[in-house]
């Protein structure tokens, strides 16, 4: 069994799938401007951190990979390596259908690379371009959230801020505000590969025409950014909870569901990435190949597609 569209990035899946399955419905606290303190903070250069980043997508009766799909990463990331081409070193873990997949997730000089099984794999240049963490540009002093493709700036109005917890030791402050829930669900779309879902049976394509149903279809949304006394974001979270229009329970098993993003960032301005290219790995889509044998999956639309009373996805 070979898969004609591969599990190229569950965790970006686990986004769009939620997301564009809905597309069918459619105090400050006088140390300065909230909404100037969250703009900052989003287009500050980031030289490098420690990252720690989680999605976690509850969605009961989904099909295939079950009811909850978490993803995982977390270690060094730098924007400010030899000719400012990022780097990371990441061990990542997915859990899915019951099953855990650990992995080491790396990006150095130009390429892409995982460790599953103490194997070795390589993604193409087409995979790579689609990495956000791998493929931005980066300027002298670093990548900001922006230029990664987060831009926490358009999740919320009417921005207000007070005291935030402590991250990584450092104290923060703490931005909240009015979810502008159609920004937040732009940026998610923005980490899948668009080629990958456009199409695809059971999902509408994302388009400027159904991204304004997708955002009636969350019934509750909370953003919360904690920005560190040097004007760095140290910790981006989103949670959306949606549920599934009735015309759409005979194509889409599942009803509702919750999708929590978490991005913490650590160690900024101290951490490296050292690591070099595997030699001799074997290409990333063997993997996938594997990943859609274990799941039953051939088609990507297998993921959310009702399985058949008979028996099968195929």
């Amino acid at each position: 069994m070979r898969m004609r569209r591969p599990l190229r990035a569950l965790l970006a899946t686990a986004l769009g799938i939620a997301a564009l399955t809905l597309a069918a419905c459619g105090g400050d606290d006088g140390d300065g401007d909230p909404q100037t303190l969250l703009d900052e903070a989003a287009a500050k250069p980031i030289p490098n951190a420690e990252v720690d980043l989680s999605v976690d997508a509850d969605m009961p009766g989904f099909p295939v990979l079950g009811s909850r799909l978490l993803a995982s990463a977390n270690g060094p990331w730098t924007a400010d390596g030899p000719g400012g081409t990022p780097a990371f070193d990441w061990r990542a873990v997915l859990r899915a259908g019951g099953q855990t997949f650990p992995a080491r997730v790396s990006a150095v000089d130009g390429g892409l690379y995982v460790d599953f099984m103490g194997r070795f794999y390589e993604a193409g240049d087409e995979l790579t371009s689609k990495v956000p963490f791998a493929e931005v540009e980066p300027g002298p002093d670093g990548a900001s959230l922006e230029q990664l493709g987060i831009d926490p700036e358009r999740w919320l109005t009417d921005v207000e801020v007070s005291d935030g917890e402590e991250v990584g030791g450092d104290d923060t402050k703490l931005i909240t505000g009015t979810v502008a829930k159609r920004a937040v669900i732009e940026d998610l779309l923005g980490l899948v590969d668009p080629e990958q879902l456009e199409g695809a049976e059971g999902l509408p394509a994302p388009s400027e025409g159904n991204l304004g149903r997708v955002a009636d279809a969350v019934r509750q949304a909370r953003v919360e950014i904690n920005v560190d006394d040097d004007g760095y974001p140290r910790r981006v979270f989103a949670e959306l909870r949606f549920v599934v229009p009735e015309d759409l329970s005979e194509e889409v098993a599942i009803e509702r569901g919750r999708i929590v993003f978490d991005l913490e960032l650590d160690a900024i301005g101290e951490t490296t990435v050292s690591i070099e290219p595997p030699f001799d790995p074997d290409p990333l889509s063997s993997l996938f190949d594997f990943a859609g044998a274990i799941f039953g999956i051939e088609e990507i639309s297998d993921l959310w597609r009702p399985i058949d009373a008979g028996g099968g996805g195929s």
